[in-house]
C-alpha cells in the first residue's frame, strides 16, 4: 500500500497512538481548540474505531498501534529531514499546498483535500516523481533552455507586483524604464504577471534540526505564463533575478 487517507480526527488520534504527543496536540489546537478531554477521547474513539475498520490498527502493549507495514505513513509526518512545499491559487483567490517530506524511508507527498478535513500521505518512488507532481500541481511549462529574464532589487519588484493586483496600467512605464537584454521576453514576463493579478505560487523548501524545529532554507516564486512558466529566485537576499523555469532549476529546490 503506498497511500492512506486520514480525517483529520484519525491523524490527531494516529500522532498520539504513535508517541508523536506534541504533534497531535498542536493539531488539535488547530482544529478544535475549545473542545475538552472529555469530548477529545469520544472522537479519539470514533477515529479508533474507523482505523480499524481501515485495516490499519492492531492491539498491542494494551493499546491500539499502528501495524508495522502502517506506520511508515505516520513517521514521515514527524520525522522528515526536509520538507518541499507546493502552494498555489484557485479560481477565485483560494489557496492550495502539497508538501513534500524527504525521509530516511524515502519520499511521501502530504496534500489536504475537502477543506483540510482529509489528509492524503502518499509515498512516491523517488525525488522525480516529487518533481513531476509539483510540475503538474503548478501547471509549469518547462523550457528547453534556462534563459535569464532580468534581476530586479525589492523595490523595483514591488513597483511590478502592487499595480498589476490593482489591474492598473502603470507596468507599461516599468517596461519604458527597463533595460534589459532581451526586451521582448521581459515583456513576455510582464504581461504574464499581470495577467496572474501578481499572484505567484511557490516552492519553500523547510529543513529540521536536531529538535525537529523547521528553518526556511530557500524558496522560489513560480509564476505560470502564457509560454513560458517563471522562476524568481533570490528571496532571502533582496534582489530576484527571474528566469524561465527549466528542469534543473526547478530540481535544485529538492
Amino acid at each position: 500500500m503506498d497511500q492512506l487517507r486520514l480525517s483529520i480526527e484519525e491523524l490527531i488520534f494516529s500522532f498520539y497512538s504513535e508517541g508523536y504527543f506534541e504533534q497531535g496536540m498542536s493539531l488539535k489546537e488547530a482544529y478544535y481548540p475549545e473542545v475538552e478531554d472529555e469530548r477529545l477521547g469520544f472522537l479519539f474513539e470514533i477515529a479508533c474505531r474507523s482505523l480499524l475498520a481501515k485495516g490499519v490498527l492492531e492491539f498491542r502493549n494494551r493499546q491500539y498501534r499502528y501495524k508495522e507495514e502502517y506506520r511508515h505513513f505516520i513517521q514521515a509526518m514527524n520525522d522528515a529531514s526536509h520538507t518541499v512545499k507546493a502552494s498555489t491559487f484557485g479560481e477565485i483567490d483560494e489557496g492550495f499546498s502539497t508538501s513534500f517530506h524527504t525521509t530516511k524511508a524515502g519520499v511521501y507527498a502530504h496534500q489536504t483535500l475537502y477543506d483540510q478535513q482529509v489528509h492524503q500521505i502518499q509515498k512516491l518512488k523517488d525525488d522525480q516523481q516529487a518533481e513531476e507532481q509539483v510540475t503538474t500541481f503548478l501547471n509549469i511549462q518547462m523550457s528547453d533552455q534556462r534563459l535569464s529574464v532580468i534581476t530586479l532589487q525589492a523595490e523595483e519588484f514591488e513597483t511590478l507586483l502592487e499595480p498589476a493586483s490593482e489591474a492598473k496600467d502603470e507596468w507599461l512605464s516599468f517596461l519604458k524604464l527597463n533595460k534589459a537584454e532581451d526586451p521582448e521576453l521581459v515583456r513576455t514576463f510582464v504581461l504574464d504577471v499581470r495577467a496572474r493579478k501578481g499572484q505567484m505560487d511557490s516552492l519553500m523548501k523547510v529543513a529540521y534540526d536536531k529538535n525537529n524545529q523547521p528553518d526556511v532554507e530557500s524558496m522560489i516564486f513560480v509564476i505560470p505564463g502564457e509560454r513560458h512558466s517563471w522562476l524568481v529566485w533570490g528571496i532571502k537576499e533582496n534582489e530576484f533575478r527571474i528566469e524561465t523555469a527549466h528542469r534543473d532549476g526547478l530540481r535544485s529546490i529538492f
